[in-house]
């Protein structure tokens, strides 16, 4: 009596196709609760944007204009396998053609396949319906990879419907689908998927056995009116049924469905109801989720939980089943069946504990024994799996916090629980738990980096792009692939910026974690928490500056323009010069209101606990540092002062909040001090100030030329060395370890394609790495180097002429610049081998 999503979609917000335990435990969730039928979603239809977001479909383009569409096979056998189970579980199904709505791929995403509007659908001489058509007879005519019979002779299909919610359904669209579905299954029913109004011609139609409404508040039509008028303009000639309702109290959902169970017109009565909607149960652990836009609900969970209340989810849940007895003849329903086992998944050293809750399952006991022990332990009495938004990626059911012996070997059990009994226990899945690591937090002890109790001299790289990848489903993908590659090649630093302000202009990175100040965007803070979770799993650290003196990530500028300066004048406008954006900038350090909003930032994200790691940013040895910008400059004489107070207290505000976290500045060295080196250590003096950072960047401060790369490379060096020597000199007098925490060089003749060689890059990081070993080699100061930066997987769009876009992969060149020019890519092997190898040297 529900419609459900998983069986197809396999997740509300994010897109994968089920697992096999997740299809059998839903459809064993139904069974248990005394359901007979399930109506899913429509089959999708291929969207050119498909790819760019990881997204597959059912239903895949042409290969050619005039071709009809294909079947996406993957997509298929997870279909054959829903047949199987519905069919195994005494399931009727009820399955949709084709939407009338656009973001699942519906009407308009087949018609654009051939250049046709969205409403061809229904004219029958168009290319997209003779499409629709051939969709019909591939689906029929399948067959069950699992069963072994054709679609038309499987006994769990119920009916067909013509599409779901199709509003502008014709009587000759209706006609001539339902023929052919008949001609092709003629055991099964067909439904008319029009919406809102009842066709008096489906009413005549002998290939058509049911009408279907479906109730929304949107419509005016959500109320248990609607039905009677329905049950008398049909009279009888058909069955009828409403196909979705919902999204209202649950005393107006309660009058809606009794009206369904009880009401008569004539004698006739409705066949039934679907509430909307339905998720299930995830491989790993929790429940899908799913927002049904700005309504207010969510997804119902079978066998329905207190955590649902702000949904009235126990209540609805009682509905359906008390709906379900009362059309059987009962006045209540059957008592939940005792729970079968959960299935428990394997444990790691962080000991979160995560399990495929029984079908009918409400809370769990886990249980622990040690070693050869034969008792168990009750460690957590009743834990429930029904968590409002848990996802496994990042959410644990449970984690086992006790003190636990090293060295010994602890087994792990659950039982499901509900007011009928408990299960059976789960597997045992079993750790042993090793020695507990030597101190993760980077430290600073005269003038040295310890990590681990030893010094620590490393080869990193900028990141700066992580943390929007760790924000979306796709991304995740990218960036495990791309973390997974800089530790093998043993690049454990990464310098990242926590994100973007504002957002505007063509210049600026998108999207911003701040769009205003003080408004934070979720799904890039939890982007950050899964940057910061998978650099914990493979023993990264991470440097993460909070600010930016440029436009790229809107910083100091951006807020300047919200504090009352009057718009940015963006420097790579046309009307606007490099000075006027500096003059602007320069405003920042005796703006108090900017400042004061920059220390919020500050407190608010180190005051963040991980929702991915549940460790306090504070707390957490992942962290090395906090960076208070990226490059802030002093930009005239007159500013010394305030930049000085800027510098100075927030960094004690770091340190405060953070003790066993280092604090930089970000600063470039004497480039951003007025090219004055004893001014950029008279900034640095002081105590809450752990190490000091330079950059180098021999292309944008002139030492390089791509028209003379041969003589230019060689000046390159020497200065970058140089100015590595001068700031490694002052570091030293103040007993503090320093950083080249950025330098970047372009791709040979500037190129920008990652095809491109980079013979006088390798030759310049050769050079740069060099330096760093014979510092190390002399127990010096200079402890570690971040090239500009990685770009690992990312694609530059080629259409653009090097200029980023929204929607464009994320490179190591911001949103200003030439996409590729300074980028590492994961195909610079060449490059990436020069830093693996100092990597094993240090």
């Amino acid at each position: 009596m529900e419609n459900v999503w998983p069986m197809t979609e396999g997740g509300g917000r994010f897109f994968k196709w089920p697992s096999a335990d997740e299809q059998e435990n839903w459809f064993a969730s139904l069974n248990a609760t005394g359901h007979k039928a399930m109506r899913i979603y429509v089959l999708s239809v291929a969207h050119p944007s498909d790819k760019a977001c990881g997204r597959q479909t059912h239903v895949l383009a042409p290969t050619q204009y005039d071709d009809m569409p294909s079947l996406n096979e993957e997509a298929m056998v997870v279909y054959d396998r829903m047949i199987s189970l519905a069919d195994k579980y005494q399931i009727r199904l009820i399955l949709p053609f084709i939407d009338h709505w656009s973001w699942w791929g519906g009407k308009k995403e087949l018609a654009d396949f051939y250049q046709e509007d969205e409403n061809a659908l229904y004219d029958t001489t168009s290319k997209t319906y003779r499409a629709y058509q051939h969709i019909i007879h591939q689906v029929i005519n399948r067959k069950n990879t699992i069963t072994g019979r054709y679609y038309y002779q499987e006994k769990a299909i119920m009916a067909w419907e013509t599409g779901n919610e199709l509003k502008a359904s014709t009587a000759e669209f209706v006609a001539k689908t339902a023929a052919l579905i008949k001609a092709l299954a003629p055991q099964h029913l067909v439904v008319d998927g029009n919406y809102l109004s009842i066709l008096p011609s489906s009413l005549e139609d002998p290939n058509v056995d049911i009408i279907s409404n479906h109730f929304y508040s949107v419509n005016g039509n959500n109320k248990p009116q609607t039905i009677i008028d329905n049950l008398s303009a049909i009279e009888g000639k058909k069955a009828y049924m409403v196909g979705e309702f919902g999204l209202l109290p649950i005393k107006e959902m309660t009058q809606i469905m009794d009206t369904v169970v009880d009401a008569q017109v004539d004698g006739h009565k409705a066949s039934g109801a679907f509430i909307w909607g339905m998720r299930g149960r995830r491989h790993d652990g929790g429940f899908y989720w799913h927002y049904e836009g700005d309504s207010g609900y969510t997804s119902y969970h079978l066998p329905g939980f207190a955590e649902g209340d702000d949904n009235e989810e126990l209540a609805v849940i009682s509905l359906v089943r008390r709906s379900q007895a009362r059309m059987n003849g009962l006045d209540n329903p059957e008592p939940l069946s005792v729970p079968t086992p959960p299935t428990l998944r394997p444990i790691f050293q962080n000991r979160k504990i995560n399990w495929l809750g029984s079908p009918t399952g409400r809370t769990y006991r886990i249980e622990r024994r040690k070693g050869n022990n034969l008792s168990w332990e009750v460690i957590a009495p009743d834990i429930t799996d029904g968590i409002k938004d848990f996802d496994p990626a990042h959410d644990a059911l449970f984690i086992d916090t006790s003190t636990l012996e090293a060295g010994v070997t602890y087994h792990y059990r659950v039982i499901a629980k509900n007011e009928s009994g408990e299960s059976a226990p789960s597997n045992t899945q079993s750790i042993t738990i090793v020695e507990a690591a030597p101190d993760r937090f980077v430290s600073v002890v005269d003038g040295q980096f310890y990590r681990y109790g030893a010094p620590y001299y490393f080869t990193g790289t900028n990141y700066w792009y992580g943390p929007l990848l760790g924000a979306t489903e796709a991304g995740k993908k990218r960036l495990t692939q791309e973390l997974d590659q800089l530790k093998q090649y043993g690049i454990t630093n990464l310098r990242v910026l926590v994100g973007a302000e504002g957002s505007v202009g063509n210049a600026v990175i998108k999207p911003a974690l701040q769009p205003e100040q003080g408004k934070y965007n979720t799904d890039l803070l939890k982007g950050l928490d899964v940057l910061i979770a998978e650099m914990d799993k493979r023993d990264m650290v991470a440097v993460l500056y909070m600010n930016n003196n440029w436009i790229w990530s809107g910083g100091y500028s951006q807020y300047l323009s919200w504090n009352g300066y009057g718009p940015v004048p963006n420097p790579f406008d046309a009307e606007n010069e490099w000075q006027d954006y500096m003059d602007y900038a320069a405003q920042y350090y005796s703006c108090l209101a900017c400042v004061e909003a920059y220390h919020d930032h500050v407190k608010f994200i180190m005051g963040r606990t991980n929702t991915v790691s549940g460790k306090h940013y504070r707390d957490d040895a992942t962290i090395m540092s906090w960076q208070l910008a990226n490059e802030p400059r002093i930009f005239i004489p007159e500013n010394k002062a305030a930049y000085r107070h800027w510098l100075h207290s927030s960094a004690s505000l770091i340190s405060d909040l953070a003790p066993n976290q280092l604090v930089s500045t970000g600063s470039e060295g004497a480039a951003g001090s007025l090219n004055s080196p004893t001014l950029f250590a008279q900034m640095h003096q002081h105590p809450d100030i752990d190490y000091l950072t330079m950059h180098a960047w021999p292309k944008n401060w002139s030492w390089f030329d791509p028209k003379n790369p041969e003589a230019s490379l060689v000046v390159s060096i020497d200065n970058a060395r140089d100015y590595i020597a001068t700031h490694s000199e002052l570091a030293t007098l103040l007993n503090k370890p320093i950083v080249l925490s950025e330098f970047g060089f372009p791709r040979d003749d500037e190129s920008l394609s990652p095809d491109s060689s980079v013979t006088y890059r390798n030759r310049f990081y050769q050079a740069i790495l060099d330096t760093l070993l014979e510092s190390k080699n002399a127990n010096k100061v200079f402890a570690g180097i971040n090239f500009w930066a990685f770009g690992g997987m990312g694609v530059a769009n080629s259409d653009d002429d090097g200029i980023w876009q929204a929607g464009d992969d994320y490179l190591g060149d911001p949103a200003q610049e030439p996409q590729g020019l300074n980028t590492v890519f994961s195909t610079d092997v060449s490059t990436l081998k020069l830093v693996e190898q100092m990597g094993k040297q240090l």
